[in-house]
């Protein structure tokens, strides 16, 4: 017995294929747009109307730069003028506006729309939001930047500490084995009165030196880990300022630089520790020193202001050379960090000065013309109240 026919769908009309082209274009979440090679819209779907803002009936009939940046409208001429030739623009990435005025990051696909004889009418435009992931990349690349500043700091604080580790060596190992060569001459005998006592001197002076390396290593593990103390009194600046020029006169009577003191009529009292302020004048007075050479001048002044009082030590030494200069008060940081450098010490003094004159409520700051023309060094200090008495800190 024959077996029936199996049905056979029809095949789907011209119209039904539109209008389900229609139908997918319409309900896709991407913007579809179409236009004259005149810019002028002829369709918008309502992806478009999500993303720009403007209803169809608004948009329809209205030249393309309604979501285009003015500065931007020679990207459209240049797009328009490529599809005119029958060129494809994929993913091309640009910024467009929304009906309220807000920018969008924007990738553009631009296709040509040809009539039933291939001549080129128009050109389809398919338009997605890439501003979320315009802003992932941003923020990845803002933290690859941070990561990498972050991991170049770390390896220069890491070289910076082992040229410091270095220079202890060299600085603490330098004045022992002065040390331990003059003992041991005097240890064997031999030695006339002239040399015994030269022995003494070079025995005492590079003990002080070595003294003076520990205790500022001993200063600042003690501001590093909060346990500097500090006892606050009524301090007149003036006399802090002789007293500390006193002590390291003798240096620069050595080194034949001439040490000039400017006191103030009345430079003014201030609150803090009398020993720590020392310190403070003491530091910067034997960095000025240090460098300035023979035949230089170190000038030291004491001035009292408005509500303020200030030490300024100014020499006319080696100076300091502009990369350096924002550096001056960091921890670890020499201009010149080789052991072979010219000028010993630690280079902790001004740090130290920098974390005591803070802990006193005050500031430091650095000048110099360059390298050669000296360096000023200017320590402003808060004057005592009439009801400040004695106080106690410590570094936190």
């Amino acid at each position: 017995m024959p077996h029936p026919r199996e049905s056979v769908p029809d095949e789907p009309s011209l119209d039904d294929l539109r209008g389900r082209l229609a139908a997918i274009v319409d309900s896709s979440a991407d913007a579809i747009v179409s236009k004259t090679l005149d810019g002028v819209i002829t369709s918008w779907n309502r992806g478009a109307e999500r993303l720009f803002g403007w209803t169809a009936a608004e948009a329809v009939g209205r030249h393309i730069t309604l979501v285009i940046p003015r500065e931007r409208w020679p990207e459209e001429a240049d797009v328009l003028g490529r599809v005119r030739r029958g060129e494809r623009v994929d993913h091309y990435e640009t910024v467009r506006v929304t009906k309220d005025g807000q920018l969008l990051d924007i990738s553009l696909t631009v296709s040509p729309l040809r009539d039933a004889t291939g001549r080129i009418v128009g050109a389809s435009k398919i338009a997605r939001d890439v501003s979320e992931r315009r802003r992932f990349e941003a923020e990845r690349d803002r933290l690859l930047v941070i990561a990498q500043e972050a991991r170049e700091e770390a390896e220069a604080s890491n070289r910076m500490k082992d040229q410091f580790l270095a220079i202890v060596s060299h600085e603490l190992r330098t004045p022992l084995n002065s040390i331990q060569g003059w003992a041991r001459l005097l240890q064997a005998g031999g030695l006339d009165d002239a040399a015994r006592a030269r022995a003494v001197e070079v025995i005492i002076r590079n003990t002080s030196t070595q003294t003076q390396l520990v205790e500022d290593l001993l200063d600042l593990s003690r501001v590093v880990t909060g346990r500097m103390r500090l006892t606050f009194e009524p301090c007149e600046l003036g006399s802090l300022v002789t007293d500390a020029v006193d002590a390291v006169r003798p240096a620069a009577d050595a080194k034949g630089v001439a040490l000039v003191t400017v006191p103030g009529p009345d430079a003014g009292t201030i609150s803090g520790s009398p020993d720590r302020l020392r310190q403070v004048v003491w530091n910067l007075a034997m960095n000025a020193i240090k460098f300035t050479p023979s035949g230089g001048r170190v000038e030291i002044a004491a001035a009292r202001d408005e509500g303020s009082a200030s030490i300024v030590v100014a020499d006319n030494g080696v100076g300091i050379s502009p990369s350096v200069l924002p550096h001056v008060f960091e921890q670890f940081r020499q201009e010149d960090s080789s052991s072979t450098r010219a000028h010993g010490g630690l280079g902790l003094g001004l740090a130290l000065v920098k974390h005591l004159v803070e802990l006193h409520g005050g500031g430091v700051k650095a000048e110099s013309p360059g390298k050669g023309q000296g360096a000023t060094f200017t320590v402003s200090f808060p004057l005592a109240s009439e009801r400040s008495g004695n106080r106690e800190t410590r570094t936190r």
